[in-house]
């Protein structure tokens, strides 16, 4: 048995005796006085950019069709570090299973420095577009206009690249996967966060499906989801087996900044 292991073992166990010394208050730990779940403590803060961008990520109730939404705050831009980054687009249950899209990249003198279409297959209400290989790579310190085009409709934003400070750098490299996705929010990296938290999420709903108590205890502890191991040994089923994550997701769309919640009404564990 490796070393990690026998770590997480042992925050297991110190969960477990946690949780049989403060049964008698684990409601009011895990609950308000609404009986809803109270993770504030703990949920991701974004902190965006001090600008925005022109844009239309279309949550202006047009009727345009087929619409959609790209994820993008309402300041219409995101910071990336990264060269090649992921856009998240919102398609609503009226839109067709399969339309072709065009992606148009274009710097700060409007110049096309990319464009490409492709077939977005809707799998679910969710999709990703990445940059791919054949895309130029993003330069530090320079800004981008971003547009998708399907059909008539045309939805438009911004994402800047910037540089990570070293001390970030190296707390990125050795932080739990789910404190990276906090530091990454912090860090105003909008792209990565929502990127990384959906990609969490669907490495952890695939971990915990067929798991073992032990292995479910040994999941949260390494994703640092003290309250679900909490409320799984002491059988609180209020908490689903994603909560804290579902907190962070939701945060982040009610974030003043993004104010998405009212526009994508998917629930996390379904996106």
């Amino acid at each position: 048995m490796n070393a990690t292991k026998l770590l997480l073992q042992q925050v297991a166990i110190n969960l477990l005796v946690a949780a049989t010394i403060v049964q008698p208050g684990l409601t009011a730990l895990l609950a308000d006085a609404s009986g809803e779940v109270n993770l504030q403590s703990q949920v991701l803060a974004y902190e965006p950019p001090a600008r925005g961008a022109p844009g239309n990520r279309g949550d202006t109730g047009s009727r345009e069709f087929p619409h959609f939404i790209v994820l993008i705050p309402a300041v219409n831009i995101g910071l990336t570090a990264i060269a090649r980054p992921t856009f998240w687009l919102y398609l609503p249950d009226s839109f067709p299973d399969r339309i072709p899209f065009e992606f148009v990249l274009r710097d700060e003198q409007q110049a096309v420095v990319f464009r490409t279409s492709f077939p977005l297959k809707k799998t679910a209400e969710i999709a990703s577009f990445c940059l791919p290989e054949s895309a130029p790579l993003l330069e530090i310190g320079n800004k981008y206009s971003w547009h998708f085009f399907c059909g008539t409709t045309c939805r438009y934003g911004s994402v800047e690249r910037v540089a990570l400070k070293p001390e970030i750098l190296l707390q990125l490299e050795t932080a739990s996967p789910r404190q990276r996705v906090l530091l990454l929010a912090r860090s105003g990296l909008w792209y990565e966060t929502i990127t990384e938290l959906i990609a969490l999420r669907d490495k952890l709903l695939s971990q915990l499906q067929a798991a073992t108590l032990e292995e479910r205890l040994l999941i949260y502890a390494e994703n640092d989801l003290q309250y679900e191991a909490l409320a799984e040994l002491t059988g609180f089923e209020k908490i689903s087996s994603l909560a804290t994550l579902e907190a962070d997701w939701n945060a982040l769309l009610q974030h003043p900044s993004v104010r998405l919640d009212g526009i994508v009404s998917t629930s996390f564990l379904e996106v």
